[in-house]
């Protein structure tokens, strides 16, 4: 498997690569913007073209949790401007205590269920053949990193997995990473 940090719109989709792709790509691919921005809709490009193919798609319920929690959070954050317009007020609303019981919160996490439910017979969960020690990570931690991505890069390197990212600090070496991100890419 190649090394490095590549362009995602020159390469093509191979059945001899195993996929996974970061929370970001998924955010692109769920949080159905009006009109997605260029960046965006080429790795939602890609992802149709694994779909396309029938190709698993390899993930972690902890980047499944990290997408939905995101996802809620744009929701929440969508919610509070239309209730700051309607009100004609500035408003300091908490997500749990004013946002999970609304209609717009169940409309989201409906949405949510029913596009995971719609993606999983493309998706191989991999928790279960990926057995981490929490030791290890914990102290080989680099300090300007993020633990998702830390454990993410970890399975890339353990499993042959090659990253599908837009994250401008996923930065590390030994893996494949595919990119539009241009600070990831002059790096490279």
């Amino acid at each position: 498997m190649p090394t490095g940090i590549f362009r995602l719109t020159k390469e093509t989709a191979s059945s001899e690569k195993r996929y996974f792709l970061d929370a970001n790509v998924w955010i692109f691919a769920l949080g159905n913007p009006p009109s997605p921005n260029t960046k965006g809709q080429e790795y939602i490009d890609f992802l149709d073209s694994l779909l396309g193919s029938k190709m698993k798609i390899y993930s972690h319920t902890i980047l499944i949790s990290e997408v939905f929690n995101a996802l809620m959070r744009i929701t929440f954050k969508d919610f509070t401007k239309s209730e700051e317009l309607r009100t004609g007020k500035k408003l300091n609303l908490d997500f749990k205590k004013d946002f999970r019981h609304t209609k717009e919160y169940l409309q989201a996490f409906t949405r949510f269920q029913s596009d995971i439910e719609a993606y999983l017979p493309f998706i191989h969960i991999i928790d279960k053949e990926y057995d981490y020690e929490m030791s290890y990570l914990i102290k080989n931690l680099p300090p300007n990193s993020d633990f998702n991505d830390y454990l993410y890069y970890e399975m890339a390197v353990d499993l042959g997995l090659t990253i599908v990212t837009d994250d401008g600090d996923f930065n590390y070496s030994g893996v494949e990473i595919l990119t539009e991100n241009n600070t990831l890419l002059k790096n490279n």
